[in-house]
């Protein structure tokens, strides 16, 4: 069994402040202004030595750390030419072309691996829970399943599945919970062997949740990652 205790809210929070890089151009603005989308990333590339991301050729965040999030960045509406690099090793890892859509939240998600021989790494938009949606003192949360060589797997809550068979780069449903502490695994689909946990979370009622397994079981860097959505 693999146990990897994650980062607790709080620390992901902070880790988000310190790797975020506010830079002008890119049509980046103000998070109170209005026509703008709200942006963040999440690292899950293991074996990157953290990844440099540029948006419209202006780099927007520095050297972010596997399963580090930004934190939101509000970024004008359209679609931008969007380069990762690997911060270590200098090189690119992938350029695509992303859009998004003022008004609205997204997750860009980093994940496969850097070295040859498995899942290359890319970049998946995923749009967020809107703010307010879930029910008054209820938590929902969504799980993506980018851990390498796991496909697909289930979540357990309380020795209960709560979702189940996520095939690897793809986001579950929503499933909605009371506010409160709960005891999460990630297990291979229909087999009762935890991978990841039991590992016990808060979630606070009227929040919505990314949580995102990754890492790989050929290097004990599995773990379940939780990350609040914008409030």
């Amino acid at each position: 069994m693999i146990v990897r205790k994650p980062f607790g809210l709080s620390g992901l929070l902070c880790l988000g402040a310190l790797s975020a890089l506010f830079i002008s151009g890119c049509r980046l603005t103000p998070r109170s202004e209005g026509g703008a989308a709200q942006v963040r990333l999440i690292n899950a590339v293991p074996d990157a030595g953290g990844l440099n991301i540029s948006v419209d050729g202006q780099r927007v965040w520095k050297r972010s750390l596997f399963r580090s999030s930004t934190g939101y960045q509000s970024v004008s509406s359209g679609t931008y030419p969007v380069r990762m690099d690997s911060a270590s090793f200098g090189a690119t890892l992938l350029v695509r072309p992303l859009s998004f859509e003022k008004g609205h939240d997204y997750t860009v998600l980093a994940l496969g691996q850097v070295r040859s021989g498995g899942r290359p790494a890319e970049m998946e938009v995923l749009e967020d829970e809107p703010p307010g949606r879930g029910e008054p003192g209820k938590t929902t949360l969504r799980l993506v399943n980018a851990a390498l060589g796991l496909e697909p797997v289930d979540l357990v809550v309380n020795n209960i599945v709560g979702l189940k068979a996520v095939a690897y780069g793809k986001r579950s449903p929503t499933l909605t919970l009371d506010g409160g502490h709960y005891d999460l695994k990630i297990v291979p689909a229909d087999t009762p062997d935890a991978l990841v946990g039991p590992i016990t979370l808060r979630l606070e009622p009227g929040r919505t949740y990314t949580l995102v397994a990754m890492g790989r079981v050929s290097d004990q860097t599995l773990s379940l990652e939780a990350y609040p959505d914008a409030p």
